[in-house]
């Protein structure tokens, strides 16, 4: 199976029709889209890549996408990853869930894992890091630091930063195999 994988679009027009037409070429089996589709935008602009016909779509909003991307992946044809949102006292929270898993797909990488931001500081998530060395999934996908596209290892794990936020990536192509699979990033 081919995953091709990409975050970070924030709406872009140019970033948008990249990746269809990286969709074209490569052929996937999966597009996974780990979240910031818009930058603050309406719902209705995430929906060029949540409506894909005949391709499989699996998303999760990011910290730019507001609630209306939210709603706009639950009535598109993508499936969403994320658990719904449950409010309480005016707060908002999701989890990633305890269930084991081949490919988890968060928008913020695991601490200390691809996630140097431009000042030199690590700004990945403590929750995603500790998920990911109690549940040990073969494949995490996120983007979100724009500055640290990559593939590096967390023990067993493969992590990919498949951010096109810097312009230089289109994502990253996993190849699924076992027991390793095979990641390359797409250069643009």
């Amino acid at each position: 199976m081919r995953i091709y994988a990409t975050a970070d679009l924030h709406g872009r027009p140019d970033r948008i029709r990249a990746v269809r037409e990286a969709v074209d070429r490569l052929r996937p089996d999966v597009l996974v889209l780990a979240g910031d589709l818009t930058h603050s935008g309406r719902g209705r602009e995430a929906l060029d890549l949540l409506d894909l016909p005949g391709l499989v779509v699996l998303a999760i909003p990011g910290n730019m996408d507001p609630s209306d991307v939210d709603e706009a992946m639950d009535r598109s044809a993508a499936h969403r990853l994320r658990g719904e949102v449950l409010e309480h006292q005016g707060v908002r929270f999701a989890g990633l869930g305890a269930s084991p898993c081949d490919v988890l797909v968060v928008h913020e990488p695991p601490q200390g894992v691809l996630d140097r931001a431009w000042n030199g500081s690590h700004i990945g998530s403590r929750a995603v890091r500790d998920y990911v060395e109690r549940h040990r999934p073969l494949v995490v996908v996120c983007g979100h630091v724009h500055e640290s596209p990559g593939v590096e290892r967390l023990g067993p794990t493969t992590v990919v930063n498949c951010t096109m936020g810097n312009d230089r990536y289109l994502g990253a192509l996993v190849t699924w195999q076992r027991p390793e699979p095979q990641v390359e990033l797409l250069p643009r």
